[in-house]
């Protein structure tokens, strides 16, 4: 989420926008606040689309139909207003990441994550088709993932672009990869098209790719309405279910009641998720209250302060260099003729002695050095050793990333052509690697398990904070 900017509305309805959550074909989604308080995502309709004729009545039609969808595991729509300049719907806030992001940031989710998420997408599904609806664009972006369980988001807004001078330009409403084939061919649609959808989405989720492979549109296109799925790579208990998912024929594929008969009971469970999505799911929470805390005290737009921070620990590198002389001391005693050990015992003392050494000097070094410490905003990331301070607007950015995450681990950015590149601050901060320049030493002087959890923290910040220039690989 960031900030709103100059050019971007500041209500929807008797909604205040205080937060851009993100960006999609059919408009642009906000973080929105009810005049009681309450916490709502309120999606913009796009100005073209606004204008067609027949729009505004399609819209309205499927937003009530939408309002009748329940079920634990669908963001219910709130409000509306199809007459508005632009229209806008508003729909329970879920403060998770999407799937999608969630397996960009830390790759596909394990088997019971994945069985979790088929029996919760499954219900939703049921509920939407006992609304008389087919939601039509599933898809990772449209799944959420709450600590509770996944939410399906989006509903009534694809069906009503539907034969707008979008459509009419040959733009096929859905995303390629998750679409049926009688939704590529131009054949009736039916909630069947939803559980073709949910098999992708499956795939997806234990894999990090979809079930039809990669490539442009065509190509995606073409392999769904002729070629067999590839699922390789799903666990063998997920296999039958998600193949039966993806038949082609619409008549063969089970109904979302069927599925959840298939998938068992599966009872909600706060660590459903693995840690470091869980990471990301709390990422998302605790900077949603800090929005709303400047909310009230500011107009907007609002200029926040940095989201979360990481720094150096000269006490710890400090603490590791006694104890590694410390150590050598006890070795050298070992290693001492004098002491009596065998001789094979006194040379792994001496070998041990010289490592200890040269550790716990290098990690002494690191102690008198200045200390690092990372600001990560919404707007910008900012690099302070000392006394020196700089700031890298996100829009000088083109990405960021955490290289040699097993050795000595750099934060390191690439920035956009013709942004201007910030001057040295010693100790290797804004020094070239590979095109790029080392920001920030990750956990250089804390041992591996809290290193690899720093690691983590940062991936986390990064994909709430950084989405467009975040490389999680």
């Amino acid at each position: 989420m960031r900030t709103l900017q100059a050019e971007e509305p500041r209500t929807a309805g008797d909604y205040q926008l205080i937060g851009h959550l993100g960006r999609g074909a059919m408009g642009t989604v906000y973080l929105g606040r009810s005049r009681g308080g309450r916490l709502v995502a309120v999606k913009v309709i796009r100005g073209d689309l606004a204008e067609d004729p027949g729009f505004r009545e399609r819209f309205r039609r499927e937003v009530d139909l939408a309002r009748r969808v329940g079920g634990f595991w669908t963001a219910a729509v709130v409000d509306a207003d199809a007459d508005a300049t632009p229209p806008w719907l508003a729909t329970e806030y879920v403060p998770g990441p999407t799937l999608r992001e969630a397996v960009v940031a830390h790759g596909p989710l394990p088997e019971p994550a994945v069985c979790r998420l088929a029996a919760g997408l499954a219900e939703a599904l049921a509920a939407v088709r006992a609304a008389g609806l087919v939601h039509r664009d599933l898809k990772p972006g449209n799944v959420l993932l709450a600590a509770d369980g996944p939410r399906v988001i989006d509903f009534g807004i694809a069906r009503a672009a539907e034969g707008t001078a979008l459509t009419a330009t040959g733009m096929l409403m859905g995303t390629p990869g998750f679409l049926s084939p009688e939704q590529i061919s131009g054949a009736p649609v039916s909630p069947a098209a939803d559980v073709f959808a949910l098999g992708a989405v499956l795939t997806y989720a234990a894999t990090g790719h979809g079930p039809f492979g990669e490539g442009d549109t065509g190509a995606l296109l073409y392999r769904a309405l002729h070629n067999e799925p590839d699922l390789a790579d799903l666990p063998e208990s997920l296999r039958e279910l998600v193949a039966a998912c993806l038949r082609r024929d619409p008549a063969d594929r089970p109904t979302p009641a069927q599925l959840l008969e298939r998938l068992g009971g599966r009872p909600s469970a706060s660590d459903w998720l693995p840690e470091a999505v869980r990471t990301l799911v709390e990422q998302r929470q605790a900077p949603t209250h800090q929005y709303t805390q400047l909310a009230d005290l500011y107009s907007p737009p609002v200029e926040r302060a940095a989201g979360a921070r990481f720094h150096t620990s000269r006490t710890a590198a400090l603490a590791w260099g006694g104890a590694c002389l410390l150590g050598a001391a006890v070795a050298g005693r070992i290693s001492d003729p004098a002491a009596g050990a065998w001789g094979l015992i006194r040379l792994a003392a001496f070998v041990l002695l010289v490592m200890l050494v040269v550790n716990g000097v290098r990690l002494l070094i690191r102690a008198g050095r200045q200390q690092v410490s990372l600001d990560i905003g919404t707007r910008a990331l900012g690099v302070r050793r000392g006394d020196r301070f700089h700031e890298l607007p996100w829009s000088d950015v083109a990405r960021v990333r955490i290289v040699d995450e097993r050795t000595r681990p750099w934060l390191v950015v690439w920035l956009a052509d013709g942004r201007p590149v910030p001057e040295p601050m010693g100790g290797s901060v804004f020094e070239p690697y590979h095109g790029g320049l080392r920001v920030y030493p990750v956990g250089h002087e804390r041992p591996r398990r809290r290193r690899t959890r720093e690691i983590q923290e940062l991936h986390a910040a990064l994909a709430w904070y950084a989405p467009a220039a975040h490389d999680a690989r």
